[in-house]
């Protein structure tokens, strides 16, 4: 079942709580193209998306964990890192065969583990870390910049 965007995915940082706001959106556009068996015609859109998605997400990400000395940022970049390898062999899948219902299909469960592990697991870890008040930081959110 496709998970809808709810308070409870808030980390409590506002650019990067609309961030994964976009990248539910974008899960759901892709839902509802493989639900009216247009997924064929979206992947290509929604796998450019992911890939831009992931480099201005993750950038932001990052900063922030390293202004707020987060402890767990090697194992966070991991995360990312894996997540680009899946999103790899997704867009060379994409290029070798082209786009299909069944690459939709993929780029959705990649959209799916994403949401729910990455983004209710682990990055609740890092605003965790931040509002208990981490060394640098006092407890405050030190506003992102774009």
């Amino acid at each position: 079942m496709l998970k809808e965007w709810s308070s409870a995915y808030r980390i409590g940082i506002a650019e990067i709580d609309e961030q994964h706001q976009r990248f539910f959106d974008a899960a759901h556009r892709l839902y509802e193209a493989i639900f009216e068996l247009k997924g064929k015609e979206a992947v290509a859109e929604v796998v450019a998306f992911m890939r831009e998605y992931a480099e201005l997400h993750f950038r932001t990400e990052e900063a922030f964990m390293r202004r707020h000395a987060y402890p767990g940022l090697s194992a966070h970049i991991k995360e990312h890192a894996a997540f680009f390898q899946r999103l790899e062999e997704l867009e060379q899948d994409l290029v070798m065969i082209g786009p299909s219902q069944e690459l939709a299909n993929r780029a959705l469960d990649i959209t799916q583990d994403w949401l729910i592990d990455h983004i209710a697991d682990e990055d609740v870890l890092y605003a965790l870390h931040v509002k208990a008040g981490s060394p640098s930081t006092g407890g405050t959110v030190t506003p992102l910049v774009r």
